[in-house]
């Protein structure tokens, strides 16, 4: 192999002129500070985007946090959460450990002027007249040592000159709550009268003795103590016996015997009935019928016993009137008027000498009320349990319910 002068081995000439054209460029580029100035600008737009990063997984932590406390019960106002949203801001900043936060809980108590002027993605609102429940909206921005809002430029401002203080950086994010207003529930109705007499209308909850997670995927909130000896109560079967167990003992005071009371297995509207696990999917306002005894002998009751057994807790519609009001005892398939749900840990499920026996010992202990109501399971299946809060993460939520919460709550990352 040879080559002539100027030619390469593979037969292409050689262009000797063009050695060291890239160091020239790069000298050219250098000496006017192009590379310089390309350097700064992408060291300082790359800070840019992990401050913003840092911000938003702030406002993220934050907004969790203070919809959670608010589930929880403490004062939800904007006043009283802003330093719980700060300190979430403040602990997924930088270095220095330092962010702003402002935030507004259902439109109320919103800053005058908000510190970034980023908002949140548009209200979910999925269909005409869906209502958005709860929600708060958390805004982080930048917040120096010297308690500037700009974040400061590391080279941008020595090249481009001594006005260029920084540029202010924000993230927004926002969380909804609220109770359900539709879900799949086991086809068990309870009354609203004896839900306000089992959780001292809504002040006494317990945590479920089994499981935290059940075949409903219903998680618990955090802080409910455990049931104590007693924390059961019985539920008398409405239906035929629903004058007895209207009347005594009482869910109201004074005395109301218009105001229905025990539970009833349900099945839908067009007298179809639940699926093989005995659930349903219902919606708040819904008027499902009383269902056949045979069907919830064979599968619903066995099903029940299941989980009290394992102390999991079960979803369970309540209902708040009977349709037709005069009394189910002259409908076949009296009709229940469904106001919410409420997460319901059953314990056990008697009748007969099961029923005679607690009832008995109810009343020598010195509980008269609880014991004739105990009594009453002789002639009517009864199911004894509490009433447990559980909290239910959603990524795609249809809405919430705008009535009361029995115990149950949505929540969502909506921006």
């Amino acid at each position: 192999m040879f080559s002539i002068r100027g030619i390469g081995l593979w037969g292409r000439k050689r262009r000797d002129s063009d050695h060291g054209a890239v160091a020239t460029v790069i000298a050219t580029l250098m000496a006017g500070g192009v590379l310089l100035g390309m350097g700064a600008l992408v060291i300082d737009v790359g800070q840019l985007y992990v401050e913003r990063e840092q911000l938003q997984t702030g406002a993220d932590a934050a907004s969790m946090a203070v919809a959670l406390s608010c589930i929880r019960g403490n004062t939800c106002t904007s006043a009283a959460q802003t330093a719980t949203a700060v300190s979430y801001a403040s602990k997924n900043a930088g270095g220095d450990k330092k962010a702003d936060a402002q935030i507004c809980i259902n439109n109320t108590g919103c800053p005058a002027t908000w510190n970034t002027a980023i908002t949140c993605p548009t209200m979910f609102t999925p269909a005409a007249g869906t209502v958005v429940g709860s929600y708060v909206e958390v805004r982080t921005s930048t917040l120096t040592s010297t308690n500037s809002t700009l974040f400061p430029p590391t080279f941008a401002g020595a090249l481009s000159g001594a006005n260029y203080q920084g540029k202010q950086v924000g993230t927004c994010a926002r969380v909804n709550w609220g109770p359900p207003v539709t879900t799949k529930v086991f086809a068990l109705g309870i009354s609203l009268c004896d839900w306000k007499r089992m959780t001292g209308n809504g002040t006494v909850y317990y945590g479920p003795i089994g499981s935290l997670l059940s075949v409903l995927g219903l998680y618990t909130t955090i802080g409910l103590p455990n049931p104590v000896s007693g924390a059961d109560s019985s539920i008398v079967k409405s239906g035929s016996t629903v004058l007895l167990g209207s009347v005594v003992p009482s869910c109201t005071t004074p005395l109301d015997t218009t105001v229905p009371r025990g539970y009833g297995w349900l099945m839908y509207q067009d007298l179809t009935a639940p699926d093989s696990n005995c659930m349903m999917n219902i919606k708040v306002d819904d008027l499902p019928r009383s269902s056949a005894l045979a069907f919830t002998g064979l599968t619903c009751v066995p099903l029940l016993q299941a989980y009290a057994a394992a102390g999991n807790p079960i979803m369970v519609p309540i209902y708040d009137k009977l349709v037709p009001s005069f009394s189910p005892i002259l409908s076949v398939a009296p009709q229940y008027h469904i106001v919410g749900f409420a997460p319901f840990v059953p314990t056990g499920y008697y009748t007969l000498l099961g029923g005679l026996i607690k009832g008995l010992t109810s009343i020598l202990s010195g509980g008269l009320a609880q014991g004739i109501n105990d009594v009453l399971c002789i002639v009517s299946a009864c199911i004894t349990g509490y009433f447990t809060k559980v909290l239910t993460p959603a990524t795609r939520p249809t809405g919430f319910g705008t009535g009361q919460n029995f115990g149950a709550t949505v929540i969502a990352r909506t921006g």
